[in-house]
């Protein structure tokens, strides 16, 4: 079997593991929109904000300072949040069941990841500023 097709079936079964989580969305600690609005206003450097959608989405704009990695990329990436280790990661997609998962999984790995309830979203109904992508 050729090495891509390796990688991408690999990808897919940790997906799958992912979804099947033993941690359920509502046993996942959550932040509001709100608190973090306030944290980035406050520039508390305690948090990390880990935008888990894809490179589109986070190219239509993300709070300030976000982080991407994609959610299905994340479990071969988690080496890149090591220098995270002690601060809060706020995690966020478009609505909230990406960044779900995502937190389980960051979680399982003792990162202290919180999901951000509504996701971007919610983020937008409540008029919080968007930055274009760091590049």
């Amino acid at each position: 079997m050729c090495n891509a097709c390796v990688r991408t079936m690999r990808k897919l079964l940790v997906l799958a593991g992912l979804s099947s989580s033993l941690l359920t969305a509502q046993q996942l600690p959550s932040v509001s929109v709100e608190e973090v609005a306030q944290r980035i206003a406050a520039k508390d450097t305690a948090i990390v904000l880990l935008d888990v959608r894809t490179p589109a989405e986070h190219a239509a704009g993300a709070p300030p300072g976000s982080v991407l990695i994609p959610v299905q990329e994340l479990p071969e990436r988690l080496s890149e949040l090591k220098p995270f280790q002690g601060k809060q990661l706020i995690v966020y997609c478009r609505s909230g069941n990406r960044s779900a998962r995502a937190t389980a999984l960051l979680r399982e790995h003792g990162f202290n990841a919180w999901n951000m309830s509504g996701g971007i979203l919610e983020w937008q109904r409540k008029g919080y500023p968007l930055a274009p992508p760091r590049r």
